[in-house]
């Protein structure tokens, strides 16, 4: 059942690979960018004679409107025009504008029709780019893989992916303990600090704070901001007094827990107190009561509540005693001189927009009541961290998911919108500011309307160049900060690319030593992969969707609040008082807002929402979580969480199997996140009458590993390297390979599909389309010694009938490019052979084959192509001190190093600054050969040790010859009993002719099953041959498992390592060789290959490493003073020695150290 339910989602949902950053785009065009500019207008200007002028981005109501990518030329271009010729696929918004001059009593309008607001890059079949429609033969015609997934960007041509950020979410409470942190702006002097800390020693019982804090940001993205409330270490008993120096006042001892929260407008923190009168609430007990609102055991919390009050109130006097004026208000005192204009009103203002943001006035209410609603909130937060403090409550585990949000593309796109829109906004306010005070005289009374003209707001004011501009360089750099969110799309298998597209980057410092971040929590549960990770630093950093995963957007929490106070016994917050509060009623949080309480049967409340949620009166999105234990109802509509689909209960495997859609099955399913299923009992086994239950075990893995047969046969630490090492694999990584220009490719030539295959592997590798492997007879077994460790024996024959032929391509792309951009100087491509104008006077690089050149300077496509061919003909200008053209050089570009192969294709273009460029793409055919990189998809990879001719392998009975021979001790150690299976597996299905099955978890009979049909079929049960040696004819003596096995050939080849030089480039600083193949560098002997060398005696080879390759030196020396100098007082000599000595007795010179040398 769960087959037809995992080929149904696949086979029915539009790109379900990327499906998260689709919806993710959608939102950002549909609904982010228009609240946004309409929440951020009017951009206004007051000035200083009472005149205002105001700017609408999209009129009043902010309407923006998309065009879909064109050209210069306003013709349209698809993304493969845009990596041919370094383009960016970028749409358009634009929008009308209105300004508005208020001159007091008078009002006067301007509007401007179709301003570009700006361009901004395009996600590939996102719902405005030509893609989305197409059909497979269509996208095919387009220059687009047949199975195009979408879901990246085409930025100057290049294909790049924004990796979807796991962060902590905003509007989420927290709380936890933490080591006092030292005070920020702390003047006291050395002996004060020391007092201070002899008085902590003696009276605090511990060095830890007590904190609850909230990332609010209000639903339109306009108003965010961080809360952090701190409660100061507890005091030691006052019955303790042994321990408290009898000089302390035990008055100041008892009241020394002054509790404080910092939020935006507020240059420091201020007392918790002092906010709860400004909120409205002026008595202990009002504050007593919205704190523990809810609370059966309210005396657990009476000692810690009278500190915070005492200190609160002592705090209070002993500030006030510092005012001139005693009769004003002190707690609205401190609250005022944190603020900018000090003002009560600047206080109030404040509370009003920055305390909580994600708790917005509602339609009708009061503020009164609104102030309530905040102060009901902050109450929530202080009883959190008192929790944490009395031991009422662990710290709140922020590795736990319900935590967790994931920027998919497209909210990473609206934080970078919104920065880049609030900088040209504020730039021309800007200049608008300057305008009007340095030509006062042209903007004197009305004459302000003349300020802003068409051609202005089109070309000068706002400055719509930026976006693009800004979007390039944070997908070339680091994206608000962050290194690594923009990469480039990985293109060398199609597996891989999926792979890419669906990773998870978890927003923390890579070089971090906390363990828990990293850890597989439970939380992640049919969310992440657990198995489709990196190993080594990366180990946690990096997480997969599963196949089932999807992220959620935003649905409008006012409608989600309108439709639950419209439930019956449903109460809300902001009509009752504190004192009148009943401890059996339900708090109901909509995205941590506190909305309402359910005064009685919460079992009815949740069940009529979940009945209305399936009922599609509710986002199926949005999370409804009834927590019992702390009688709260949990409700998220929030963008970016992690959700998972279940059976509902109740769901029966008839009324699933008859589905034929997958909207028909998502009518018996729910989505859930990780807070909702920490509160739901979840079957293990599908289909529970009484209880949701879980689908099948396979849809626990990421698309890459759930195309891995027998992972649960195989050890964890296996699996992990099988989902690494298929992304590397040669494969038909593109149906359109041979329309692009990737900068490094391979493409196997007879990729086959898999004899072994998963329930998934069809709809994720395009109906098995894009294969990455070939089905090779492996025999375990050890013949002749030359496949020790992971080295593998290869039949010759094999190869040369095609196995594993792969061709590797290589692109360059090769432009003019500019020199003196003033004088308009640039580099030039010609035929410095033939063109005339060169011919004589250029001359040309030694050794170089000119041979291949167009008559425009451009190699033929089939021409040969070694290290010496010229791929360009190139030259540029020679100037004199005058800036005038006296001649020309030849600057021909050459292939990489060891570069082999033909041309296969070459198409020219021009760049967006008019000069001639030239994409080459060289193909060169390989063969495996000694030392290439070969591996299964259960982790076992290995180098080709030994070439053997066909005559020369085993054979069966039958005559049957292995493919590859892999070493028996491979095995017992890695436990990959999975490759085992499929051995087994395939030899039934070429026998049956089938595909057989290997999905995870559906197999826990296979081994018996597969026993009694090989006996069935005459073969040995567990598929042993019987083999004879193909050297001399014997019978070998113990049996040797053989049977079908899907092997890979990765993209690791000796043609690429081999590196060698003799003499060649060096380093300015050290005068030692370069490092790297590709810089034409040395290969560097270590401390351990020199003890080797000098172990054998082989000493001209050390000095000739050491030395004539590498930096020997000429030194002037000084035998009298043993000193490296040119003193004309003292004998000098020269001595012969590695420059690099030199360089560091000079430098430990600088540092005043004399080092004498003698000989």
């Amino acid at each position: 059942m769960a087959r037809h339910v995992i080929t149904t989602f696949l086979k029915d949902t539009l790109n379900p690979m990327v499906r998260h950053h689709l919806d993710s785009f959608s939102d950002f065009l549909d609904i982010k960018i228009p609240r946004f500019i309409q929440a951020s207008n009017p951009f206004k200007r007051s000035l200083e004679d009472g005149r205002q002028i105001r700017i609408y981005i999209g009129g009043k109501e902010g309407k923006v409107r998309y065009v879909s990518p064109v050209d210069e030329e306003d013709m349209a271009i698809l993304p493969h025009s845009c990596r041919l010729e370094n383009k960016t696929y970028s749409f358009e918004i634009r929008a009308d504008v209105t300004v508005e001059y208020d001159y007091g009593d008078e009002v006067q309008t301007k509007s401007f029709d179709d301003i570009l607001v700006g361009r901004v890059p395009l996600l590939l079949k996102s719902s405005i780019c030509y893609l989305r429609p197409m059909t497979p033969d269509q996208l095919y015609d387009a220059g687009e893989c047949r199975f195009e997934l979408g879901g990246y960007f085409i930025i100057n041509g290049q294909e790049r992916v924004l990796l979807s950020q796991e962060s902590l979410g905003s509007n989420m409470f927290y709380a936890k303990k933490r080591i006092e942190m030292p005070s920020g702006n702390d003047v006291r002097t050395r002996s004060e600090k020391e007092l201070k800390a002899m008085i902590d020693n003696a009276t605090k019982e511990n060095k830890f704070q007590y904190i609850a804090g909230i990332y609010s940001e209000s639903e339109d993205g306009t108003r965010r901001g961080g809360h952090l409330l701190v409660i100061p270490p507890e005091n030691k008993s006052m019955n303790d007094s042994a321990t408290i120096s009898k000089t302390f006042d035990y008055g100041d001892f008892s009241t020394s827990r002054l509790a404080t929260i910092k939020f935006p407008d507020f240059d420091n923190p201020v007392p918790l107190i002092s906010v709860f009168y400004a909120l409205g609430f002026t008595s202990d007990q009002d504050i007593y009561d919205v704190v523990l609102a809810g609370v059966r055991e309210r005396t657990l919390y009476d000692g810690l509540f009278a500190q915070l009050i005492l200190s609160h109130e002592k705090y209070l006097a002993s500030e006030m005693a510092k005012q001139e004026d005693q009769t004003q208000d002190g707690n609205l005192l401190f609250l005022k001189r944190q603020t900018r204009t000090r003002s009560n009103g600047a206080v109030y203002t404040n509370l009003y927009s920055n305390l909580f943001p994600h708790c917005e006035l509602q339609e009708g209410e009061s503020v009164p009541s609104f102030y309530r609603r905040k102060a009901y909130l902050l109450g929530h937060m202080l009883r959190m961290a008192m929790d944490v403090a009395i031991g009422n409550a662990p710290d709140s585990d922020r590795d736990h998911f319900r935590f967790k949000r994931l920027d998919a593309s497209g909210d990473l796109c609206f934080k970078e919108f919104r920065r880049i829109y609030s900088e040209v906004g504020a730039k021309m306010l800007l200049e608008l500011d300057r305008r009007v005070e340095f030509e006062k005289q042209n903007f004197k009374g009305k004459n302000l309307s003349n300020l802003i003209q068409e051609e202005g707001i089109r070309n000068f004011y706002w400055k719509s160049y930026t976006f693009m501009s800004e979007f390039e360089k944070s997908f070339k750099g680091t994206w608000a900060g962050e290194s690594g969110v923009a990469q480039v799309l990985s293109r060398y298998s199609y597996l891989g690319t999926i792979a890419h597209l669906r990773r998870i980057n978890l927003k923390m410092d890579k070089g971090s030593k906390q363990r828990e971040p990293r850890r597989l929590h439970s939380s992640s549960w049919g969310i992440m992969c657990p198995i489709d990770n990196p190993d080594g630093r990366n180990i946690g950093m990096i997480k997969s969707l599963t196949l089932f995963s999807k992220l959620t957007t935003q649905s409008p929490s006012s409608e989600v609040k309108t439709f639950i106070m419209s439930q019956p016994n449903t109460r809300t917050i902001s009509v009752i008082h504190p004192s009148a509060w009943n401890a059996l009623w339900t708090k109901v949080f909509v995205n941590s807002d506190l909305v309402c309480v359910v005064l009685k049967d919460t079992e009815a409340f949740h069940a009529s929402l979940v009945r209305e949620r399936r009922a599609g009166k509710l986002d199926k999105y949005v999370s409804l979580t009834w927590n019992r234990l702390d009688n709260e109802y949990l409700i998220q509509c929030d963008a970016g969480r992690p959700c998972r689909v279940i059976y509902r209960e109740g769901t029966k495997l008839e009324t699933v199997k008859a589905a034929k859609s997958w909207d028909s099955i998502l009518n018996h399913m729910d989505y859930i996140d990780s807070q909702e299923a920490e509160c739901l009992r979840i079957s293990m086994e599908p289909f529970h009458p009484e209880q949701p239950s879980e689908i099948h075990g396979s849809t626990l893995f990421s698309a890459t590993g759930s195309v891995m047969p027998f992972t649960d046969h195989n050890q964890a630490p296996r699996n992990m390297f099988t989902c690494q090492q298929v992304k590397q694999a040669c494969s038909w990584y593109n149906t359109a390979f041979n329309k692009r220009f990737d900068t490094i490719a391979t493409h196997l030539h007879s990729p086959q599909q898999p004899l072994c295959q998963t329930w998934a592997s069809s709809g994720v590798l395009g109906g098995g389309c894009v294969p990455f492997g070939e089905n090779a007879i492996v025999a375990i077994a050890v013949y002749g010694g030359y496949n020790q460790e992971d080295s593998i024996l290869i039949n010759e024959s094999a190869l040369k009938r095609g196995m594993y032929e792969t061709s590797y391509y290589h692109s360059y792309d090769i432009t003019e490019d500019i020199i003196d951009p003033a004088a308009q100087t640039h580099t030039m491509i010609a035929n410095v052979v033939t063109d005339a104008k060169y011919r004589e006077t250029v001359n040309r690089k030694d050794g170089k084959n000119y041979d291949h050149l167009d008559s425009e300077g451009i190699i033929k496509v089939g021409s040969e192509v070694t290290p010496k061919t010229v791929l360009v003909g190139k030259v540029t200008p020679k100037t004199n001190a005058g800036g005038q053209v006296v001649g020309y050089m030849d600057v021909s570009d050459l292939p990489k190093r060891g570069q082999h192969g033909i041309v296969d294709l070459v198409y020219r273009y021009t760049t967006s600054e008019g000069l001639q460029g030239v994409k080459i793409r060289v193909v060169e055919v390989r063969d495996p050969v000694l030392g290439d990189k070969f591996g299964s998809r259960h982790g076992q990879k290995g180098t080709i040790g030994l070439r053997i001719r066909e005559e020369d392998m085993p054979a069966t009975k039958d005559g049957l010859r292995p493919d590859l021979i892999i070493n028996p001790h491979a095995l017992p150690s890695r436990m990959t009993i999975g490759q085992f299976l499929e051995g087994m597996s395939s030899k039934l299905a070429v026998n049956v002719g089938t595909i057989v099955d290997g999905t995870a978890f559906s197999t826990q009979q296979r081994i018996g099953d597969t026993k009694e049909a090989l006996i069935q079929m005459g073969y040995h049960p567990y598929g042993n041959e019987l083999l004879y040696n193909g050297m001399n004819g014997e019978m070998m003596e113990a049996e040797v498992f053989m049977g079908p096995t899907y092997y890979q050939r990765f993209k690791h080849m000796v043609e690429d390592k081999i590196n060698y030089r003799s003499t060649g480039p060096r380093t300015l600083l050290t005068h030692q060789p370069l490092e790297g193949r590709a810089n034409d560098g040395g290969l560097r002997i270590g401390e351990m290959e020199r003890d080797s060398l000098l172990a054998h005696g082989i000493s001209s080879f050390l000095t000739e490493s050491m030395m004539l390759r590498s930096d020997a030196h000429d030194f002037l020396f000084q035998p009298e003073t043993g000193l490296l100098d040119a003193n004309p007082d003292y004998p000098v000599e020269t001595v012969h020695m590695p420059y690099s000595m030199g360089l560091f007795l000079h430098e430990i010179e600088s540092m005043h150290i004399q080092v004498k040398l003698s000989s």
